[in-house]
């Protein structure tokens, strides 16, 4: 008899937590937690060449009487190894984006500090053996990358520049808890700081010759969206998709923003809203009341179940992803972690600013703009949605995240969260629909740059001009979206596939939908790709996805 799905499944859990010990202690699966991991050549090839013997394994699997479930784990676990595959041989992320290297260290030491699921003592103890590894992982950009573009060679840099402030702010508070240890975590550390210093250095050298173009190109763009998401339309159609929603979005906005000054332009009152801001010390706090805010009225209404014993922390954005992080951003607790905790990230101000370029920071978190971002972060968002899909009993849909459900759910819940009355005045729904323009914006710049129209000065200079980002918050932006082609479109692909799909799930129970239902319902899914979650809810054959 041969393997089952099952059992493919638990086989690539095992490859994902020997081969990525830093994923592993995100799953909350901590038998790896004092490693980092191999990135010399050999261990990449040999990681890609498990990926492709997994996916191999997987074609030959018989699903005679598996069921619907069985047939989406499949094709979700099918997407994920071939995007994979596809990341190694085409997009070539691991020879042309040092910043993975790096991330991969940083996140893998960060989250032993901020996850609590062990005394400190245990945690430090995994992570010295974490620091002490770090020099070897930064090597190994020496070793691998080549062709890097000038902007993946920029965000390297200023990664590894965070790395240093996270070694030398971060790990010290840490050391004075544990003072049996404390002498060798600050020498880690400064062999850590010094690694990181000399390849923000030599990053910093690598990115002034750049010559290599960063775009991904069309015919990737296009696999992407076809194999990854399992979308039927292209870059083109998803641009000229952009262009509408952008046209829409703006008509909105102007007759709203009538209702709030008739003698003012759209763009007069938006910057009239954003110099509404919390000082730079009441940032957090301000996020904080929102967040609660918005999780009291999801529960005063009923709009979706919220699971016992979840938390969600607001901390400052770790140093060393405030370069491409400019306003807010999640992290989840592992799906097999005892205790879910999310942590909300708040980016704070830069003190190395001038004053005005902190002021203009800070115009990025108005107080009207702040209950949205805090929704779609939190409540009933990107906290409430994850945690739900963490006790999914499929194993498979555990370990993948599809990020236009993941993305297009917490993007839906602004819109939703607007129509049942959260929003208190004019003011904040301007703030929303500024939020969504920015979301349609963003398939215009990443369309663009990814097939090679648009430069990052151009997406830079886009983003200003049609959405009203400051410069310091467009920069980090558009950096972010050169590295990560379809990521920065997911928001409005799939709030519209929700709410399409919505829209037939209302039509078919008529006079019995629940709001509370259909959003339980399909939240305990999973972040599954759209085209699956309807065949979940019996809106699409099965057959389409065998």
């Amino acid at each position: 008899m041969g393997e089952t799905l099952n059992q493919l499944v638990d086989r690539y859990l095992t490859t994902m937590v020997e081969d990525h010990p830093g994923f592993a202690t995100f799953l909350g699966i901590h038998e790896h937690d004092a490693e980092l991991g191999e990135f010399t050549p050999d261990a990449m090839e040999g990681k890609l060449q498990r990926q492709q013997g997994l996916l191999n394994d997987l074609e030959a699997i018989e699903l005679a009487d598996g069921g619907t479930d069985a047939a989406i784990d499949r094709a979700v676990l099918r997407a994920t190894l071939k995007s994979a595959i596809f990341e190694h041989e085409v997009l070539r992320t691991h020879e042309r984006m040092p910043g993975s290297y790096i991330g991969a260290a940083l996140e893998g030491c960060h989250s032993l500090i901020v996850k609590e699921f062990a005394p400190i003592q245990e945690r430090a103890v995994s992570l010295l053996g974490r620091m002490r590894g770090v020099p070897d992982v930064l090597s190994a950009i020496n070793q691998n990358c080549c062709d890097v573009p000038e902007v993946f060679a920029t965000v390297g840099s200023q990664m590894a520049a965070g790395g240093v402030a996270f070694m030398k702010s971060v790990v010290p508070a840490v050391a004075e808890s544990v003072p049996d240890l404390k002498a060798e975590l600050l020498a880690a550390a400064d062999k850590a700081a010094a690694a990181f210093d000399e390849t923000a250095s030599s990053l910093a050298a690598m990115a002034e010759r750049a010559t290599e173009p960063f775009a991904a190109g069309q015919d990737s763009y296009d696999w992407l969206l076809r194999e990854s998401h399992l979308l039927d339309f292209d870059g083109r159609e998803l641009a000229e998709m952009g262009r509408e929603m952008m046209a829409d979005t703006k008509e909105r906005i102007k007759e709203l923003a009538r209702e709030i000054d008739p003698d003012a332009s759209w763009h007069e009152v938006m910057e009239e809203l954003k110099a509404d801001h919390p000082s730079k010390d009441e940032l957090k706090e301000r996020y904080l009341f929102e967040m609660m805010r918005a999780r009291d009225f999801v529960v005063d209404k009923g709009l979706v179940t919220v699971p016992a014993g979840e938390e969600l922390n607001v901390i400052d954005t770790p140093v060393f992803i405030r370069a491409i992080i400019p306003y807010a951003a999640y992290m989840p607790p592992g799906p097999f972690e005892e205790q879910q905790h999310g942590l909300f990230y708040v980016t704070p101000v830069d003190e190395l600013l001038s004053l005005d370029e902190q002021d203009r920071q800070l115009r990025g978190h108005s107080v009207h703009t702040i209950p949205v971002v805090a929704l779609h972060e939190g409540y009933p968002g990107h906290h409430l949605q994850l945690v739900r899909a963490n006790a999914c009993e499929r194993k498979i849909r555990k370990l993948t995240w599809n990020t236009v459900f993941v993305e297009g759910w917490a993007l839906y819940c602004e819109e939703m969260m607007k129509d049942v009355g959260f929003y208190p005045d004019a003011r904040t729904r301007l703030g929303q629909l500024k939020e969504t323009l920015w979301r349609a914006a963003r398939i215009l710049v990443d369309t663009g740059l990814q097939v090679g129209e648009m430069s990052i000065e151009e997406g830079i200079e886009f983003m200003m001009r049609e959405v009203a980002l400051e410069r310091v918050n467009a920069t980090a932006e558009v950096k972010r979206y050169a590295g990560h082609p379809t990521q920065p479109s997911s928001y409005m692909i799939g709030k519209r596939a929700i709410m399409s799909i919505r829209e037939k799930y209302e039509s078919e129970a008529a006079d019995s939908f629940s709001l509370r239902e259909f959003h339980d319902r399909l939240l305990d899914l999973g972040s599954l790709q759209p085209k699956l979650v309807e065949v979940a809810l019996g809106m699409r054959s099965v057959d389409e996805i065998r």
